[in-house]
């Protein structure tokens, strides 16, 4: 028994086992989802893994104690799937504001923010960020959702400031944290972030037009001059702080560098498809990135990674060659110079070359 939890098997002479799970009510048991608690999670699922062995066709789960529902646990506890096992390491600029909020509320909360701010509140901060920062840990667990997670920036212990990079801890390459902070958030977990095209990613900075988050542009944003924005933000970087506008002009690659660095690259050109695969994957039932839960940049709509001529590219393809490398080997774009868009994310790109597809929820090129 751990936890209220009992594994019972009887072997009798008669034409099927007799087993059951005697669970804890959900409730409690959805409140149990931290790593701590691997071996309450590893019986849970042995229990499965019998019961299907014992009668594959039939149902030998019940639930003898509380209310507990079994649908979440054969659908949460897939034999052959990971458990609840990944942690965030946000990529600046990348939608991890969208990921750690869908993580964290209730949909009710979700429902609320998508109300209120619309999806045009960017990637920058949002309008509750001021209620998350530097509220305790204990405190945001009596608030999250049932088996939510505290992942990034709403995390109180990565809104410090690293004495590295002099970017907050959760925007600071893994490589940078100190040991024991690095140890307590990611421990043994599985480290995951999403990964964007360079090019389209600085398109992005652009659109955001936020001060001290990817840059303000100023005339060349009022006139929409994506080019000319682009080629000044890769000459300051070369000849100025790396770490500046909070790290985000960083290369993307730095966030796999060990230690602690991300092994699961989740690809943001599918988004918000490929991220809900990952988490439904890894047991994480309770999270699923709907198109209004998406915070994204609103601006310059009718601009793109195409608009930028060749010696930005080039400029582009100096600094992020790893990048560009690390997607074509990972991803299978960013072999060629091909300009791409965010096409699952409204307004993400230009109705010039773009249409929205409302069946396939996702846009389409338009015809040559």
């Amino acid at each position: 028994s751990y936890y209220g939890f009992s594994l019972k098997i009887k072997s009798k002479l008669s034409s099927r086992p007799n087993l059951s799970c005697a669970l804890i009510p959900k409730s409690y048991y959805l409140s149990m989802f931290d790593h701590s608690h691997q071996l309450f999670h590893a019986l849970c699922m042995l229990c499965i893994f019998l019961a299907r062995a014992a009668d594959p066709s039939g149902d030998v789960l019940n639930c003898e104690e509380g209310s507990c529902d079994t649908n979440l646990l054969q659908s949460g506890l897939t034999v052959g799937r990971a458990w609840r096992d990944l942690v965030l390491m946000h990529i600046p600029y990348n939608f991890g504001h969208t990921l750690e909020f869908v993580a964290f509320l209730p949909q009710p909360a979700l429902d609320a923010i998508a109300d209120t701010e619309g999806t045009s509140g960017g990637t920058g901060p949002s309008s509750i960020d001021g209620m998350m920062n530097h509220t305790s840990l204990a405190v945001l667990n009596m608030y999250k959702k049932p088996g939510g997670e505290i992942w990034g920036h709403l995390n109180p212990e990565l809104q410090a400031i690293s004495n590295k990079t002099g970017c907050p801890m959760y925007y600071t390459p893994p490589k940078y944290w100190p040991s024991d902070l690095a140890e307590r958030y990611f421990g043994n977990k599985r480290v995951f972030g999403l990964f964007r095209n360079p090019y389209e990613r600085l398109v992005a900075f652009f659109r955001g037009n936020f001060e001290g988050y990817g840059g303000s542009y100023g005339e060349l944003h009022d006139r929409c001059d994506v080019n000319a924005a682009v080629k000044l933000m890769m000459k300051k970087y070369m000849n100025g702080n790396r770490f500046s506008y909070d790290c985000t002009f960083l290369p993307q690659t730095e966030y796999t560098e060990m230690p602690h660095g991300v092994t699961l690259p989740v690809d943001l050109h599918a988004f918000p498809k490929s991220m809900n695969d990952v988490l439904h994957e890894h047991g994480y039932d309770n999270m699923h990135i709907r198109l209004q839960d998406i915070q994204h940049v609103r601006s310059c709509d009718n601009i793109w990674a195409g608009d930028l001529d060749n010696e930005t590219r080039a400029l582009v393809k100096h600094v992020y060659k790893r990048d560009f490398e690390f997607a074509c080997r990972t991803f299978g774009w960013g072999c060629d110079d091909e300009p791409m868009c965010l096409q699952g994310i409204p307004y993400m790109c230009p109705e010039k070359e773009f249409t929205w597809d409302e069946i396939q929820q996702k846009y389409q090129r338009r015809a040559a």
